[in-house]
């Protein structure tokens, strides 16, 4: 998979992660952080979504899936994480039913 097929991947687990209730938003990493401080815009590619990586190192291994949400103070800190474990894994299989994967979801923060 290329490096761009890999991007598209990751923007749509993105989506996939934000849609699950009690998700506030994935981890920002640092240059989204400085991108959105001093306000300057990448012109013609998308950077992959921070708190969320996407690798695979060959064509019949495992994904490995590493996600940092931020969750709502409402919300059980279990209850989003398996929601959004399962929510990864039926967009994998949808995806790809022959792929494996390794996810590791991590609570960043409470909002």
């Amino acid at each position: 998979m290329n490096q761009q097929a890999q991007a598209a991947l990751a923007e749509a687990l993105a989506r996939t992660v934000q849609g699950v209730p009690g998700v506030a938003f994935l981890k920002p990493d640092v240059a989204q952080r400085l991108r959105s401080a001093l306000s300057v815009p990448r012109l013609g590619h998308a950077s992959p979504p921070g708190g969320l990586r996407v690798s695979r190192t060959g064509g019949s291994e495992p994904w490995s899936i590493e996600v940092q949400i931020v969750i709502r103070a409402e919300a059980r800190a279990v209850e989003v994480t398996r929601a959004t474990r399962t929510a990864i894994e039926t967009f994998l299989e949808a995806r790809d039913p022959a792929a494996t994967s390794q996810i590791t979801i991590t609570v960043t923060g409470i909002v």
